[in-house]
């Protein structure tokens, strides 16, 4: 996938920028039932996802491997899935979304970490 790198790292920033303005709003209004979703806007949509970018642009390898794309893919969608599903698990509406989203979370981990172990893991960083 063209660019992979950048756009995690655009993607990550989007997340933290909506996750930390959230915090905030979360702290003037003394609204914190919803801290747990602040935090995995913020660790799920902005850390994680930045770090992927900043492998990617460190390891070339990893990102030239057509495991990048449906690595960028699945985690993508997995992320906006589980991070919709949080609120509605927390008011007992349905914990489907949740489940499914975080199932494709850590599918998108491991498909990047098996694009590691196959295509960074002694390979040259840039």
């Amino acid at each position: 996938m063209k660019n992979v790198d950048r756009w995690f790292v655009l993607i990550g920033l989007l997340y933290g920028t909506f996750g930390m303005g959230f915090g905030i709003w979360m702290g003037i209004h003394q609204r914190f039932d919803q801290a747990h979703l602040h935090a995995h806007i913020n660790l799920i949509g902005f850390a994680s996802m930045v770090l992927f970018g900043l492998l990617y642009r460190s390891f070339p390898a990893l990102a030239a491997s057509r495991l990048a794309a449906a690595h960028f893919i699945v985690y993508n969608v997995g992320a906006a899935v589980f991070l919709a599903g949080l609120p509605l698990a927390q008011a007992g509406t349905t914990i489907a979304l949740a489940v499914v989203g975080s199932l494709l979370v850590v599918a998108g981990l491991l498909i990047f970490l098996a694009n590691y172990l196959m295509n960074g893991f002694g390979a040259k960083t840039a």
